[in-house]
C-alpha cells in the first residue's frame, strides 16, 4: 500500500472522492479494480489510493463491524486498533468510572478507531493527533459515524502542555519506530512519562500485552485483556482509574471478554504441586501474563504439575471463564510410542497438543499422532517437570453435576 499524502486526503475530502468512496463496496480487488476506477475518470494515483481503501474496509470489518465500512484508514493505524468488542467493554467502564458527563483527552487518536468507541460510549472526546494525514482521515471519519457534536479533533502535539476541564487522559501509543515493533514503554509516541507529564492523575494507556511489566511505574496498576483466549492488550491505570482497571501492587488482574469476567488476586502465593488429577485445566493467556496461575489455583482446587508451568490440574471438573477444563485419559512420562499408542487406543480423529517448558514443534508432532476418522478430538499436555517430561492425555470435559 502506498503511504497517504496530502494530495489523498485532499482527493478524499472533495465532492469526487466521497462519490468514488462511496462505491467502493462493489468494486473489484486488483488490476480490475484499478481499470474500472481508472474508467470512472480517477488518476491513476486516485485509483490506487482508493483500492487501498476498499481493502483496508474489508479488514476493519473483522474488527470494528459494519461501522467499518465507511471509514478511512492508513495500514498501521487500522493493524493497532482495537478489536470493537474490547474497546467497547473499556470505555463503557470509563463512562461508569468518570460518569456521562465526563470529557476525555485523547493522545495520538490516530485515524480514530478508539474515538468512535469513545464516544459511542457517551464520552465527549478531545481528540489530539500529531499527524496531519491522520488527523485529516480522524476528522473525516468522525464526520461519516455522525459524532462532529460529541468529538472535537485538534491536529498537534498533547504533550508538553495543559488541558484544562479534562476529566482522564486516554492513549494508545503508535508501537513502531523506524518499522520495527517496540514493546517499551518509552520507545512509543508518545512515550508514557510523557503522557504522564500531562499532569490528570486520572489516566488509561493500552499497551502491547507483551510489555515488560517491572517497566510500569509503581503509581500505575497493570491488568490484561483477552477476547476469546487471545490476549488483546494490557492496561494501565492511574489516579482512581487504577481501581477499575487494574492490579494494586502485589496483585495480578486479568479480564476475560466476552463477558467482562476478572480475575484478581496476589501473584506471591506459594506453589501447589503433584501428578496429574482427573482433570486439567488449561488456563486463559491473560490469566498466565497477570501471573493468576496460583490464585486460579486455588479458586478451583487445583494445583500446578511443576512450580514454573502454567497447566493445573485438579480432582473436580469446573466450568470457570478463566480456564478450559478436561478430563484426563491417560498420564505418564513422555515418549511418543507411549503417546501415539494412548491416542490409538482412544481413537482420536484430532489432537491439539499443549506445551510448556519443552523444546520442538507442537503441531509437527500433533501431525505424527496416529488418529482416525470418526472419533473424539483428543488434547495433549506436555511439560517439563523436575521429573522429567511429563505428557497427560485428555478429552473435552463437562462440568460435574
Amino acid at each position: 500500500m502506498r503511504p497517504l499524502s496530502a494530495d489523498a486526503l485532499a482527493f478524499f475530502t472533495s465532492d469526487r472522492g466521497r462519490n468514488a468512496l462511496s462505491s467502493l463496496a462493489d468494486l473489484s480487488s486488483g488490476l480490475a479494480g484499478i481499470e474500472a476506477l481508472r474508467a470512472r475518470g480517477c488518476s491513476a494515483d486516485e485509483a490506487a489510493w482508493l483500492l487501498d481503501q476498499a481493502n483496508l474496509r474489508q479488514r476493519a470489518l473483522k474488527k470494528l463491524g459494519p461501522e467499518g465500512a465507511g471509514l478511512l484508514f492508513t495500514q498501521e493505524a487500522l493493524e493497532q486498533a482495537s478489536h470493537r468488542a474490547v474497546s467497547e467493554w473499556r470505555f463503557g467502564r470509563l463512562r461508569d468510572a468518570l460518569g456521562p458527563a465526563a470529557r476525555v483527552l485523547e493522545v495520538g487518536a490516530a485515524t480514530g478507531g478508539d474515538t468512535l468507541a469513545l464516544a459511542r460510549a457517551g464520552l465527549s472526546v478531545l481528540a489530539v493527533e500529531l499527524d496531519p494525514i491522520r488527523a485529516g482521515l480522524l476528522r473525516w471519519n468522525v464526520e461519516a459515524a455522525g459524532f462532529t457534536e460529541r468529538v472535537e479533533v485538534v491536529e498537534g502535539d498533547a504533550t508538553g502542555r495543559s488541558w484544562p476541564d479534562m476529566s482522564a487522559i486516554y492513549a494508545d501509543p503508535a508501537r513502531r519506530q523506524e518499522g520495527r515493533r517496540t514493546l517499551s514503554l518509552e520507545e512509543g509516541s508518545p512515550r508514557l512519562s510523557a503522557l504522564r507529564g500531562i499532569g490528570c492523575a486520572e489516566l488509561l494507556v493500552k499497551a502491547a500485552p507483551g510489555l515488560d511489566p517491572d517497566e510500569v511505574p509503581p503509581a500505575l496498576g497493570l491488568a490484561f485483556v483477552s477476547l476469546r483466549r487471545e490476549v488483546k492488550e494490557a492496561l494501565l491505570a492511574g489516579g482512581s482509574l487504577r481501581e477499575h482497571f487494574a492490579a494494586a501492587p502485589g496483585e495480578g488482574r486479568a479480564w476475560i471478554l466476552p463477558g467482562g469476567h476478572e480475575l484478581r488476586g496476589p501473584i506471591d502465593l506459594p506453589a501447589r504441586t503433584g501428578p496429574p488429577g482427573a482433570y486439567m485445566f488449561d488456563p486463559d493467556p491473560a490469566v498466565t501474563r497477570a501471573s493468576l496461575i496460583r490464585a486460579l489455583g486455588q479458586e478451583l482446587n487445583a494445583w500446578q504439575l511443576d512450580p514454573r508451568i502454567a497447566f493445573l490440574s485438579g480432582d473436580t471438573a469446573q466450568e470457570t471463564p478463566f480456564a478450559r477444563c478436561y478430563e484426563v485419559l491417560e498420564s505418564g512420562p513422555h515418549r511418543r510410542k507411549t503417546l501415539a499408542a494412548w491416542v490409538r487406543k482412544h481413537e482420536g480423529s484430532r489432537v491439539d497438543v499443549k506445551q510448556r517448558g519443552l523444546r520442538g514443534d507442537p503441531n509437527e508432532l500433533a501431525r505424527k499422532l496416529p488418529t482416525r476418522k470418526g472419533g473424539p478430538p483428543l488434547t495433549v499436555f506436555l511439560a517439563q517437570t523436575d521429573q522429567g517430561p511429563l505428557a497427560v492425555l485428555c478429552k473435552d470435559a463437562a462440568p460435574a453435576g
